[in-house]
């Protein structure tokens, strides 16, 4: 599947107001979370894009797809799958609110990265927004491990032995679990864009105050999505920007 996107399955909640919901598109309301915590997402549109947002969960233990939106994957109504979260640098060189898009997501446990097909045209706009945020975009591996790293040393270590740039919680488990549901061919034909943004940077000591430093900056980087230089707004200006292509 070599065209342009058609309908893009987001995996986490939408920013307010970017998403207008499509009759028989599932349930909505003004509880957004709710939405998407329906197995089936929700079905929008956004600017000239057609939109379903369904949230993964956190760990290891992700959330399977429903029964419909299994079915609308396997007969190509979904073609991408976005996902753009948070995440803590395993690059030293990372700082906090710097971009990382990935290109290839490595669960800790595996021995390479999960076999996906992506899109370049996502390179050339996060460039723009990354220089529009005053912050550096990386193109590099991202780990999912089963538990946050805190410490400066451990962190090191799996930047040395992985080349992953930034390690998050979900990602690769999500994928390797909707490849199970799905089989090999048609897992095949979905492009995958995985955008993080660096939440809490590798501590400059090995102390645990520094420790404490960075699982604060990760809390507040989760909990507190909102204001200019959060989650939410990139999603936002990723998301209208992709989907008015």
């Amino acid at each position: 599947m070599n065209g342009s996107p058609g309908e893009i399955l987001f995996l986490r909640e939408p920013p307010r107001g970017l998403v207008t919901p499509v009759r028989g598109g599932g349930r909505f309301g003004a509880a957004r979370f709710s939405a998407v915590l329906d197995r089936n997402g929700f079905r929008g549109e956004a600017g000239e894009g057609s939109i379903t947002c369904f949230w993964i969960g956190l760990g290891r233990r992700v959330r399977a797809p429903g029964g419909q939106l299994l079915e609308r994957i396997r007969q190509g109504a979904i073609t991408d799958i976005v996902d753009i979260g948070c995440a803590g640098a395993l690059d030293p060189s990372l700082c906090r609110g710097d971009l990382v898009l990935s290109s290839g997501d490595l669960a800790f446990d595996s021995a390479a990265p999960l076999a996906l097909h992506r899109r370049a045209e996502p390179g050339s706009l996060l460039q723009e927004v990354a220089a529009g945020r005053g912050v550096s975009l990386r193109v590099a591996p991202i780990l999912t491990h089963e538990r946050f790293i805190a410490g400066r040393d451990e962190r090191i270590r799996l930047f040395e032995r992985t080349g992953c740039a930034a390690v998050q919680v979900e990602h690769a488990w999500f994928l390797q679990l909707l490849q199970s549901l799905l089989g090999a061919r048609l897992f095949d034909k979905i492009r995958v864009a995985h955008l993080v943004l660096i939440t809490d940077a590798v501590p400059r000591s090995s102390g645990r105050a520094a420790a404490v430093r960075s699982a604060w900056d990760a809390f507040t980087g989760y909990a507190f999505p909102g204001g200019s230089g959060g989650v939410m707004s990139l999603r936002r200006e990723v998301l209208s920007r992709w989907l008015s292509v």
